[in-house]
């Protein structure tokens, strides 16, 4: 067949492609607008229902169950979007109900600001009702994420269409993603920009169109300028490794076919890429970098640092343990489910069969997975063990956390073995090896769900937990070695099996009922209305703080993204600053024994502040009204008089008393 014949033969198999492409992109916008139309999302903003004792199930819940481990979510950053979007003009750089300074240029929330620009998910708030932005702002994220997972590893070289939908699956449904769906850290933007700078990047070292060339670029910028926004270095910094290792192998993989050219061409976009992001970003920094110098003097996260080794075997590979778990079942030497959430370590088996391969076998390793398998190595022993203070300042793992360092961990666990099962189909074990195999990896399960069960004797007694997870992890590695399964049912059987297991955790919602139609947040609305410079106090809980913040009322307490340590000072000039400067959860209590401001620390992100509310200094700042979940008898005492009382949830509303009169 000639040249002349075959042209039409790829033109039609190209238009073929492009159709096949075409239909899934229409299906996923004509869904993703059916659920921004519909209010659709995936908040636990349902427990409201729960602190504030109202009858029947949560308005709006549609599927599964709001999860109280999610607090993260739905009460603080659902409430800190709200009081965005209720300020007097909406969405500022300053709302003192976030924290001292810029707080809302540091969190991944609606600002009126340029940066907005480079944050297609929050655009959604500028354009419907809070309600529809709300939802336009989690389908992004979840479009978002599995769509840019799905076009990066295309990009980087994995050919198998079946394993690229596996591999965002596997990402999307991993237990660690979905724990972490909506967190301050906004983790799957993060990943979903990460991935697309990726794929950009590993465009420049095969692409020779220019105006693909320019396109790709431009993603990069654009991509790269929301990456760094999301501002969270214990998750950035990893992945920045990882890219970083992943792009070495892909052109390492380039120069094996010869295009030298191309790999000076692509180092110098990518650097053209991070000189543009530093160009843009610019106004950013002088405009928040005195927020910035107030958070790196802050005692926790600014003066947190790590040189590695904070994890055991058992916490490193917990992620066998992750089918089925929920915040009643999850092993109790954690705090929390989100805190064990990993993801499924199938890479050792991976590098048991790359290693037979490569030496019974004869057959070439990648550097694609060589540099995968590296990356992967290395941070699992920073996990494991202490660095060098040098490495670990010349990595800048000295800014992230060995738990935080699970997330690339866990991305590149999945990249080593999708890019193994794409690449690697042909028999590597004997039928002994591959049973051979499978017993010792087995076992080695066993010997870590018994370390664990060792360290913590409750989880250890949960025999239908630990049964499950030896017989889950038995059946994978059987699909595993089993090589005539391996590249069709091991995928299948996996996805399926995180599918069943995860998707239940994030709940599906409709609209924010429980919080909006609330009786309390309406009657609370109503006092912010009339009295809109009214700041707030609330004593007892934290939780009620942030539903008063939700309303756009200004509260003294609560979660504060930054410190106002100059008012702290006013407050309080006995203390030397390390208990309140910092992140903080602040929950206020009546001192009892004496009239003196005291704190005690609870967790590096949380403390109680005792403090009398007829202090002259708050009555000076505007401090007006105080919130109380039970009846307050000392009132009239500080100076106060009821003025409302919420029921269903029992909430006491004060005002200050206008001596003036």
């Amino acid at each position: 067949m000639g040249k002349r014949d075959k042209a039409p033969l790829q033109r039609l198999t190209s238009r073929m492609k492009s159709a096949l492409l075409l239909r899934p992109s229409i299906g996923a916008l004509i869904l993703f607008c059916l659920c921004v139309g519909l209010k659709l999302n995936g908040s636990s903003v349902g427990m409201w229902r729960n602190l504030l004792t109202e009858p029947g199930i949560a308005r709006g819940l549609i599927f599964s169950s709001p999860k109280q481990v999610r607090v993260d979510e739905w009460g603080i950053w659902t409430p800190s979007m709200l009081s965005q979007a209720r300020q007097n003009p909406r969405f500022p750089i300053e709302n003192p109900s976030l924290g001292a300074a810029r707080a809302p240029l540091l969190m991944s929330i609606p600002v009126s600001y340029y940066t907005t620009l480079f944050r297609p998910q929050l655009w959604g708030f500028f354009v419907f009702d809070f309600e529809r932005g709300f939802s336009f702002y989690w389908y992004a994220k979840i479009f978002g994420l599995l769509i840019a997972v799905g076009w990066m590893l295309r990009q980087i070289g994995m050919r198998s269409r079946f394993l690229i939908g596996f591999a965002a699956i596997w990402i999307f449904f991993s237990s660690y993603v979905q724990w972490w769906f909506s967190s301050p850290a906004m983790l799957p933007e993060m990943v979903a920009t990460w991935a697309i700078c990726l794929g950009c990047a590993a465009r420049f070292f095969k692409d020779r169109n220019r105006w693909r060339t320019t396109a790709a670029l431009a993603g990069f910028v654009f991509c790269g300028a929301n990456f760094v926004l999301c501002l969270y270095p214990p998750y950035q910094i990893p992945l920045l490794l990882l890219m970083t290792a992943t792009l070495i192998g892909v052109g390492l993989e380039n120069r094996l076919i010869g295009e030298r050219r191309s790999t000076t061409q692509a180092l110098l976009l990518i650097i053209g890429g991070l000189l543009t992001i530093a160009v843009v970003l610019i106004p950013f920094w002088f405009d928040v970098r005195a927020t910035l110098e107030i958070v790196r003097n802050t005692a926790y996260p600014g003066g947190r640092r790590s040189s590695g080794g904070d994890l055991d075997l058992f916490k490193l590979f917990s992620g066998v343990l992750g089918f089925f778990e929920s915040e009643q079942a999850s092993p109790a030497v954690y705090d929390n489910i989100s805190e064990a959430s990993n993801f499924y370590p199938l890479w050792p088996a991976t590098l048991l069969a790359l290693w037979v391969a490569r030496f019974r076998n004869k057959t070439p390793i990648s550097p694609l997975i060589t540099s995968l398998t590296i990356c992967l190595v290395l941070l699992s022993l920073y996990c494991l063990m202490p660095l060098p203070h040098w490495l670990a300042r010349a990595t800048l793992l000295n800014f992230a956390t060995e738990r935080r360092a699970l997330l690339a961990i866990g991305l590149a666990n999945i990249f080593l073995c999708c890019f193994f099962l794409d690449r690697h189909r042909a028999p590597i074990f004997s039928k002994s090896g591959a049973a051979i195999a499978g017993v010792v990896l087995w076992l080695a399960t066993l010997l870590l769900l018994w370390q664990g069960g060792l360290a913590n004797a409750v989880y250890f007694s949960d025999w239908w937990a630990w049964g499950q997870s030896l017989a889950l992890s038995g059946v994978v590695l059987v699909m595993f070695f089993w090589e005539r399964l391996r590249f069709r049912w091991l995928p299948a059987l996996l996805g399926t099996l995180l599918v069943f297991s995860n998707c239940t955790i994030n709940p599906v919602m409709r609209g924010l009922g429980p919080l909006l139609d609330s009786e309390a947040f309406k009657r609370i609305d109503r006092i912010r209305g009339a009295d809109p410079g009214g700041k707030w106090i609330v004593y007892h809980t934290r939780y009620f703080a942030q539903l008063v913040k939700a309303t756009g009322a200004t509260v003294f307490n609560g979660t504060k993204i930054v410190p106002d340590v100059a008012f702290f000072r006013q407050l309080d000039p006995d203390e030397d600053d390390f208990t309140y400067n910092r992140y903080a959860n602040i929950g206020c209590e009546v001192p009892r024994l004496s009239h003196q401001v005291s704190t005690g620390l609870v967790y590096p992100d949380f403390y109680i502040l005792f403090l009398p509310p007829d202090l002259p200094l708050l009555e000076k700042a505007g401090y007006r009204y105080v919130l109380f979940p039970k009846d307050w008898p000392e009132a009239a005492s500080y100076g106060f008089a009821l003025i409302d009382r919420v029921m269903p949830g029992d909430l006491w509303i004060y005002r200050r008393v206008d001596r003036s009169n």
